[in-house]
C-alpha cells in the first residue's frame, strides 16, 4: 500500500476518498444501526422544508461580519451588510420553500413563523453588534471564515494511512475510471482502496494579540448552559484543532461562542406606577441587567435613586437571562496526538468489513431518533424495509450536496 503523503494528496485532489465527519463519528458511537442506515445506506427522512433554517442564515451573516477583507471598514457599513445578508438568505430559503410547496406564498402559521424568525435574527445581530463584539473581539482578528478541510487519517496501529475498500469506495473508483483519463500516479487501473479522510468546515480561524491561531465556532441555542466542562472533552473541538495541525496550521485551541435565540428588550412599562415604579419588576421578562438599568436611569431616575429597583437589579445581575457566552479551550500537543489516535481507531472500526451492526437502545437516544419506526419493525420481525422505503429517501450525504441536511438525531425541529 502506498503511504507517501504526495500520493494521498493526489487522491484528495481528485476527491477519491472515504469521508468521515464529526456527525458520523457521533452517530457511530451512539447507535450502530442508525449509523448504518444513515451513513452507509444514505437514508434520509422525508421532511417538509422549513421556511427558514435559522442557523444557516445566522452563519451566513456572521461570515460577512467577520470577513477579514472588511474587518477594518467602518463597522456601521459592515453591520448593515451583515443584516442584509441575513435577510437575503432568509428570503432565499422562503422562495425555495414556496417553490417546493407548489403554492404562491407561505400559508398562515408558516408566514407568521417566518416573520418572527427574521425579526429574531435581526434583533440578535443588532445585540451582537452593540453589546457583544465590541467587548469580546478586542483581542482577536479574523484570518479566514468558512474554511473547509480534508485530511488523511494516519493508521494508529501501523505505519501509513488508513485505506478503505468498501463497496462505496469501489463504486467511486470505477466511476472515476469511466469519467476521466487515468492518472498513472493513482495506482494505475488497479483498485487498492481509497484513503480515509476526516473532513469538515470551520466557522472562522482568528489570531490573537500574541499571533496565536484559534478556531472559532458560533452556536445558537434556546438557552445558555451554566456548565461548560464538556468542552474539554468535546470531539468537534479537539478534532478540528487536530485537523488544522495536520495541514500545518498550529492552532492553540478553540473558541466556543454560544448565542441565545433572543435579545434583551427594554423593561415592560406598568399601566400605572406600582410601588413607586414605572417599570415592571416581573422576573420573567426578556431583558438584561444593562438594558434594565439604562432604561430606569433615563426614564424613572427618581425611583432608581431611591433604591426602589434594587431588588430587581440584583436579580438580573445574579440570576437573569444569559444572552451569550464565550469559552476559550486550549489544546496541547499531547491532547492533539491522542485525538488523532482516537479518530484513527474509530475510522478502523467504521470501515471494518466484519463490523457488527446492532442498536443501542436508550430512553433519550431512541426518543429523538428519526429511525424509531423502522428500528421497532426490525426488532419485531415485521417489514422494516418497507418502512425505510416509505418514510425515508436515499440521497447523497449532506456534505456532498453542499447543504445542511435535516437532523436524524431528532424527529424534527432545530
Amino acid at each position: 500500500m502506498i503511504t507517501d503523503r504526495r500520493d494521498v494528496d493526489q487522491f484528495i485532489e481528485h476527491k477519491l476518498v472515504h469521508e468521515i465527519h464529526t456527525s458520523e463519528r457521533r452517530s457511530f458511537r451512539a447507535c450502530r444501526r442508525r449509523w448504518d442506515w444513515l451513513f452507509r445506506d444514505n437514508y434520509y427522512p422525508r421532511t417538509t422544508a422549513k421556511p427558514l433554517e435559522f442557523g444557516v442564515a445566522y452563519h451566513a451573516a456572521m461570515e460577512v461580519y467577520y470577513n477579514p477583507a472588511t474587518w477594518d471598514w467602518d463597522r456601521e457599513v459592515v453591520r448593515a451588510n451583515t443584516i442584509l445578508t441575513f435577510i437575503a438568505e432568509c428570503e432565499k430559503q422562503k422562495k425555495a420553500a414556496i417553490e417546493e410547496s407548489g403554492h404562491l406564498y407561505l400559508e398562515g402559521e408558516q408566514e407568521q413563523d417566518y416573520q418572527e424568525r427574521v425579526e429574531l435574527g435581526v434583533g440578535m445581530l443588532n445585540y451582537y453588534f452593540t453589546d457583544v463584539s465590541p467587548i469580546e473581539d478586542k483581542r482577536w482578528r479574523p484570518v479566514k471564515v468558512e474554511i473547509k478541510f480534508m485530511v488523511a487519517i494516519p493508521n494508529p496501529e501501523e505505519e501509513g494511512w488508513i485505506w478503505c475498500k468498501c463497496k462505496l469506495c469501489k463504486e467511486k473508483w470505477n466511476k472515476y475510471l469511466d469519467s476521466t483519463e487515468l492518472d498513472v500516479n493513482l495506482h494505475g487501473s488497479e483498485f487498492t482502496g481509497l484513503p480515509v479522510v476526516y473532513a469538515g468546515r470551520l466557522d472562522m480561524l482568528a489570531v490573537d494579540e500574541n499571533g496565536n491561531y484559534w478556531i472559532f465556532d458560533w452556536k445558537t441555542a434556546r438557552s445558555i448552559a451554566e456548565r461548560y466542562d464538556f468542552l474539554y472533552l468535546d470531539d468537534q473541538i479537539g478534532s478540528y484543532c487536530w485537523a488544522l495541525d495536520q495541514i500545518g496550521i498550529p492552532v492553540m485551541g478553540f473558541v466556543y461562542h454560544e448565542q441565545r435565540k433572543g435579545f434583551p428588550l427594554p423593561p415592560i412599562k406598568n399601566k400605572v406606577r406600582r410601588l413607586g415604579c414605572i417599570f415592571s419588576k416581573n422576573k420573567n421578562q426578556d431583558t438584561s441587567y444593562d438594558m434594565y438599568l439604562k432604561t430606569i436611569m433615563e426614564e424613572d431616575a427618581d425611583a432608581w435613586e431611591q433604591g426602589l429597583y434594587d431588588d430587581m437589579l440584583t436579580f438580573l445581575k445574579n440570576d437573569g437571562i444569559i444572552y451569550h457566552a464565550r469559552h476559550q479551550i486550549n489544546k496541547t500537543p499531547t491532547e492533539l496526538a491522542e485525538t488523532g489516535r482516537n479518530i484513527g481507531l474509530e475510522a478502523l472500526d467504521m470501515i471494518d468489513p466484519k463490523l457488527r451492526i446492532y442498536p443501542s437502545a436508550g430512553r433519550f437516544g431512541c426518543s429523538f431518533c428519526a429511525f424509531q419506526e423502522p428500528c421497532i419493525s426490525k426488532n419485531d420481525g415485521s417489514d422494516y424495509q418497507y418502512t425505510l422505503d416509505t418514510m425515508f429517501e436515499v440521497r447523497e450525504p449532506y456534505y456532498v450536496r453542499q447543504e445542511k441536511g435535516p437532523s436524524t438525531e431528532s424527529k424534527g425541529g432545530e
